[in-house]
């Protein structure tokens, strides 16, 4: 009995001081997860997805007025709060779930395209000059998709 009662009154965790407000922490979350959804249905590759997620969340909390320390200290003190937690995630689910309904109206209700007439067959004659191109190297080709990922977020 004894251990149960030291264990039921541990106090509560100290808030940290640059604690982010439930509502900043929210909108935050908000495009967190905005962006993993977006990177993940993006880049194929484990590892460029993570620089990818990396640079984008620099890029979040710039957009946020928000340290990474500071994110990080909030964070941990929500997680330690469950019920703040419980909170931040319901107006999280609520959101994201409002916009996938916009998203899913609006792709319901537009008109379908008229259906194109399929292209010329290619002129075989200029399969030479497809040759004069060059390949992209990969450290490019990274790059490139760090700035597509960075101009989705913007």
């Amino acid at each position: 009995m004894l251990p149960l009662a030291l264990l039921s009154c541990t106090p509560e965790p100290e808030k940290p001081a640059d604690l982010i407000s439930e509502q900043k922490m929210t909108r935050i979350m908000i495009d967190v997860h905005l962006t993993e959804a977006a990177i993940g249905r993006t880049i194929t590759h484990y590892d460029s997805s993570r620089v990818a997620y990396r640079e984008a969340h620099k890029l979040i909390l710039k957009r946020h007025a928000v340290s990474d320390s500071a994110f990080k200290h909030s964070y941990d003190f929500y997680l330690s709060n469950p019920a703040q937690m419980d909170k931040i995630y319901e107006v999280v689910l609520d959101s994201l779930s409002l916009r996938e309904a916009k998203l899913t109206r609006a792709a319901v209700t537009e008109p379908p395209q008229p259906a194109t007439p399929p292209a010329p067959a290619p002129d075989t004659s200029k399969v030479n000059t497809l040759r004069k191109f060059k390949r992209i190297p990969l450290a490019d080709s990274l790059k490139a998709r760090q700035q597509r990922t960075k101009n989705m977020i913007k």
